[in-house]
């Protein structure tokens, strides 16, 4: 009985050691994009070139994973990835910042506050949202499907319903990838599982800035 108590206490502390890696390796990923963000303001790049940056980026998540058991290089590699998020992002965030910088502090404390509210309630409820798992990959092949028809439409409206739903799809994510990540990552698999969380929270961080972008040209 007592040797299976010690386990019980080791396996416990290996778990609570693998989540204080996940979430200490998100908030330096968030840093890095943000630090990203910022240093990129101005360049015309991003703004000029879309596609390549979303290919860039598809390349930082294989790299990301394919460099995740390598003790140092895979921080690097998770930091690289969120200072690329962030110039990819800064063509949107200088767009809303020139109506009002207000509005940029606002969507990132939503999307702080909703990922930490959203945590919370699975670590406490303690809840399997695996179930969400066909609703939020067949929502977001909707998404994509429907970015891709404004290509030609180039509708303000359908843009902004784009962006409602991403917000509504990628707050059902993080419940959903949070739940997968407590019940069925390894211990080893913490850059993994701070990469999941960080494209969750950086979708929505976007969605919400559209919105608050648009909003506030009312």
């Amino acid at each position: 009985m007592e040797s299976q108590t010690i386990r019980s206490n080791v396996l416990a502390d290996a778990r609570i050691a693998f989540l204080g890696k996940t979430y200490g390796m998100l908030a330096l990923c968030i840093l890095a994009g943000s630090v990203g963000a910022y240093m990129s303001m101005g360049s015309v790049f991003a703004y000029q070139h879309p596609w390549i940056m979303l290919f860039i980026m598809m390349g930082g998540v294989f790299a990301v994973q394919a460099l995740r058991h390598k003790p140092g290089i895979n921080l690097l590699a998770l930091l690289g990835f969120g200072a690329i998020t962030g110039m990819a992002i800064s063509p949107l965030v200088g767009f809303v910042a020139a109506k009002s910088g207000v509005l940029v502090m606002q969507a990132f404390m939503t999307t702080a506050v909703a990922f930490a509210g959203l945590t919370i309630y699975t670590f406490t409820s303690r809840r399997d949202f695996s179930f969400l798992k066909g609703f939020v990959w067949t929502g977001l092949i909707g998404l994509i499907v429907l970015g891709l028809s404004n290509l030609f439409f180039e509708s303000s409206m359908i843009a902004m319903v784009s962006a409602g739903i991403g917000v509504l799809l990628f707050s059902a994510f993080i419940l959903y990838d949070t739940s997968t990540i407590l019940r069925d990552y390894p211990n080893d698999e913490y850059i993994a599982a701070a990469l999941t969380l960080y494209l969750d929270v950086f979708m929505l961080f976007e969605n919400l800035l559209y919105l608050f972008g648009v909003l506030g040209d009312e």
